[in-house]
């Protein structure tokens, strides 16, 4: 005999199905038949728990910012360390569950979601932008971050590494028999090209002289 569960572990059974079904076979995939097949239930079980596929799809994008709202760090944290911890979270929570990375950064999710759930989502990607540039503006202020260059366009290259991380380490990231990037390198490599001149120099020379001391250390 089947035990039934109860209504809240089904519930979100059911919208992790929603997630995995967008994520792993994408959109078109998504039917009550496939969502149902996944959960191990009835079609007619899910209306039990749902009004609609479009009532499943806003609680799938409630439970996924209650995911990515974890990925906001300490905001009392100096500003490039809040900056890298903020990517290394995102990629974590995101690299390893592509539904969460579809419905914050397919173009698709804004076309197809209920209007409700895509305001969330848009306030959750204003809410990251304006977090990532405040760290940057404050970083600039403090001389931790260069000011040669404007922290709008800096902003750029800290999110298009922090969603080029997300969809390499992601389900697709294989497809062609590519490599998971190393996330330290990658964020160290971003840190440089932030860094104030003078810092960068410092660093560089930092490095030169523990490259130096590993070949004598050989010798």
């Amino acid at each position: 005999m089947r035990t039934r569960k109860p209504a809240a572990e089904r519930r979100q059974e059911i919208v992790k199905a929603v997630l995995r079904i967008i994520g792993e076979r994408g959109l078109t995939s998504l039917t009550t038949s496939t969502v149902a097949e996944e959960v191990g239930v009835t079609s007619g079980a899910l209306f039990r728990h749902f009004t609609s596929l479009d009532a499943i799809l806003q609680e799938a994008v409630g439970y996924a910012l209650f995911r990515i709202e974890d990925t906001f760090p300490d905001p009392s944290l100096p500003p490039v360390e809040r900056l890298l911890q903020l990517a290394r979270n995102r990629v974590r929570v995101l690299g390893s569950d592509p539904g969460l990375a579809w419905l914050l950064r397919s173009e698709q999710a804004y076309l197809t979601l209920p209007e409700e759930a895509v305001e969330r989502l848009r306030d959750l990607v204003g809410r990251s932008k304006r977090f990532l540039l405040d760290a940057i503006r404050e970083g600039v202020s403090q001389g931790a971050i260069r000011s040669d260059i404007e922290p709008e366009i800096l902003l750029l290259p800290v999110m298009g590494t922090i969603h080029a991380l997300v969809g390499m380490t992601g389900v697709h990231r294989l497809a062609s028999g590519g490599r998971r990037p190393n996330l330290d390198r990658v964020l160290s490599a971003l840190q440089r090209i932030l860094a104030a001149p003078e810092q960068a120099r410092r660093r560089q020379r930092g490095s030169k002289k523990a490259n130096t001391h590993r070949h004598a250390n050989r010798r």
